[in-house]
């Protein structure tokens, strides 16, 4: 069976994501890559975090994951590989693989020597003994070649050095803050239709279906219905809903959530259950 690797970037879908790929390619021909998304929200850790632990159960157990959303490229941050029961990760230590990681079950974690993965990698890739290491794309010159070399074989200790799973940046996306009788939840994730998914599935918030609910950012504030889906409400009334990836999620049938609550990922919202 051929190697699978998940790319999830901020580069929206640019130069740098066909570089990757080409880094990738040249390493080992027979990884089958997927480009999970390549256009998170720029710079959004938080956006990358979410995106990486909806998506990663649905890759082929044994593939690796790479994440680049990386506002700290070139400073002192860590790169590392995590491996868990069923995953290889690959990413900046800021927490973007964090969630995922620790819900497969991390078995052991790696920080990356970046000499030592050019080193291995420039026998498929010339390129790497002419180009200097980049201090503002590592995942052209370090992250996509760590990943497959390791589904190409390589062991992620003949180019890392082993680290306690402890010291590992931690970003938790599941959060609720309980305030008298209002909710405070973050916006994770925006998508392309302005619905807002929110940092709380069922086990941390129940709402019973049919209720309403008033959500609240700033000044602004709008009924919504507790509901299966978009079209249990009218086109231009918003729902609350859980969303295909075990979230809370807040919609206007036909509208966008997002513009409505002027909300953009990291922003806070309130809810407040009113029947």
């Amino acid at each position: 069976m051929p190697g699978f690797m998940g790319l999830v970037t901020d580069f929206g879908g640019s130069v740098y994501d066909g570089v990757v790929e080409a880094v990738v390619k040249s390493i080992d021909p027979g990884v089958q890559l997927v480009r999970l998304e390549t256009g998170v929200p720029p710079f959004s850790v938080l956006a990358g975090s979410y995106i990486v632990y909806s998506s990663y159960r649905w890759l082929p157990s044994r593939s690796a994951l790479v994440a680049v959303v990386d506002p700290g490229v070139g400073t002192a941050r860590r790169a590392v590989i995590v491996e868990t029961r069923n995953y290889t990760f690959v990413a900046p230590d800021n927490g973007v693989i964090y969630e995922a990681a620790l819900e497969d079950g991390i078995r052991s974690a790696y920080v990356i020597d970046y000499q030592a993965v050019r080193r291995e990698a420039s026998k498929n890739v010339p390129a790497f003994l002419t180009t200097p290491l980049s201090s503002t794309f590592h995942g052209r010159d370090i992250f996509a070649p760590a990943a497959a070399l390791i589904l190409r074989g390589v062991d992620p200790s003949s180019i890392g050095r082993p680290v306690s799973p402890s010291t590992l940046t931690a970003l938790r996306l599941r959060r609720v803050i309980r305030r008298g009788g209002r909710l405070s939840l973050t916006a994770v994730y925006v998508d392309r239709f302005g619905n807002v998914a929110l940092s709380a599935t069922p086990r941390d918030l129940a709402i019973r279906e049919g209720a309403m609910v008033r959500l609240s950012r700033g000044g602004s504030a709008f009924l919504a219905r507790r509901a299966r889906t978009f079209g249990d409400v009218k086109p231009g009334q918003w729902v609350l809903y859980v969303n295909s990836f075990g979230f809370w999620e807040v919609a206007i049938n036909q509208g966008s959530a997002a513009s409505a609550l002027q909300v953009r990922v990291g922003d806070e919202v309130q809810l407040e259950l009113i029947s």
